[in-house]
């Protein structure tokens, strides 16, 4: 394959994950990564472009602009990568393509020989590749998804072909530069770059997508105030608890939780106080429990735990403890906020039991707890 050709296939390529990229960004334009991805796309198409036509009797203002709008390019690339993180534009980008330009642009004024300006576009994109590898290094996830990994590899491979190119460059050999590549130069020089850079845009769409799914996911599960459970999942679980619990034998308890006089709350400070009184009971009660429990937001003011492996004596020193904490509470420092609760244990012996059955029986301990006086717990 010739240069030519090479630095064509190039361009589509590039040309083509601007579009698939845009089209992300049309469908969610609250996202600042895909903005970033589709420009950078956009930029290195509209390099590689500017730098074919250039080809042959290159001048000073087209070189300049084709190469830098490549490193452009790579540095938006970047900091959509950061931005999909939750991370700021980095003014390292910028220093990057300023000093990329001008050195550049010195280098044609002094008509210095082509090796010079490709060295420099190598180390260049080495940079920025390496950039790109760092950020996705230090948010990986100790269990790493498909795309992520592929993420991980696609920027390295892209580093080590810069950088390789960069070693030939300086070694002089002839066929790392880009007019005069042949053999394995146009490997190095063109064909590892393209691979990997549309390897490296379809891993940057997984990640994107994977997190679109886990979002999905969070919002049909969790409740959207508090973070915890919501009721569907909640129930969900409770049958699935129940179901483990006759079938191994073992105990298991569940509290319903109601937050008392909570419509004085809403009445007398607003509804954003009574929000915020839901928030941080929920935290409390989250914080107080086990890791294996289940903790979720019921509806309005109240809430459900499970407890797998729980017994009366276990349910009677987490009720203590969990009133206790609640009791220490203060609302802007000075309001006290209580609860009552309700809870019902289900024993190995019970063999049929639902989870409607467990809940209606917890639901009339907390009516219970209510009618004696509120603050306070009966099992």
């Amino acid at each position: 394959m010739d240069p030519i050709t090479a630095a064509t296939a190039t361009m589509a390529v590039q040309l083509a994950v601007a579009i698939i990229m845009a089209g992300t960004f049309y469908a969610s334009p609250a996202e600042r990564c895909t903005r970033y991805w589709a420009l950078s796309g956009l930029l290195s198409a509209v390099g590689v472009l500017i730098v074919i036509i250039n080809a042959g009797a290159p001048k000073l203002g087209l070189s300049v602009t084709g190469n830098t709008a490549i490193i452009a390019g790579m540095v938006t690339q970047w900091w959509g990568v950061r931005a999909f993180y939750r991370r700021r534009r980095n003014i390292l980008g910028w220093v990057i393509l300023a000093g990329f330009a001008a050195l550049f642009a010195l280098s044609m004024l002094l008509d210095q020989p082509l090796r010079h300006r490709a060295l420099l576009s190598s180390l260049a994109m080495a940079l920025l590749a390496l950039l790109n590898l760092l950020e996705l290094w230090k948010r990986r996830h100790p269990v790493p998804s498909f795309a992520a990994m592929l993420a991980v590899v696609a920027a390295l491979v892209s580093f080590v072909a810069f950088s390789a190119r960069a070693i030939g460059i300086y070694r002089d050999h002839p066929h790392f530069l880009p007019d005069t590549a042949a053999g394995a130069g146009v490997v190095v020089v063109y064909m590892i770059p393209m691979v990997s850079t549309l390897l490296f845009a379809m891993a940057l769409l997984l990640l994107y997508f994977e997190r679109m799914v886990a979002e999905k996911h969070q919002m049909a599960t969790h409740d959207e105030l508090t973070g915890l459970y919501n009721r569907r999942a909640i129930v969900a679980a409770g049958k699935r608890e129940i179901d483990v619990a006759q079938r191994l034998g073992r105990p298991l308890a569940v509290a319903y939780i109601d937050i008392d006089h909570f419509k004085k709350i809403n009445d007398q400070l607003g509804h954003d106080a009574g929000d915020h009184v839901i928030t941080d009971i929920g935290h409390i009660l989250k914080d107080t429990c086990r890791n294996i429990d289940i903790v979720g937001r019921y509806g309005g003011e109240e809430f459900c735990i499970i407890f797998p492996g729980m017994d009366r004596e276990g349910v009677t020193m987490l009720a203590e403890r969990l009133l206790g904490e609640v009791r220490r509470y203060r609302f802007r420092d000075n309001l006290p906020v209580t609860v009552s609760m309700g809870f019902a244990v289900l024993q190995p012996q019970e063999t049929e039991r639902s989870w409607t059955a467990l809940m209606q029986r917890a639901d009339g301990l907390l009516y219970q707890a209510k009618s004696a006086g509120r603050n306070r717990y009966c099992i």
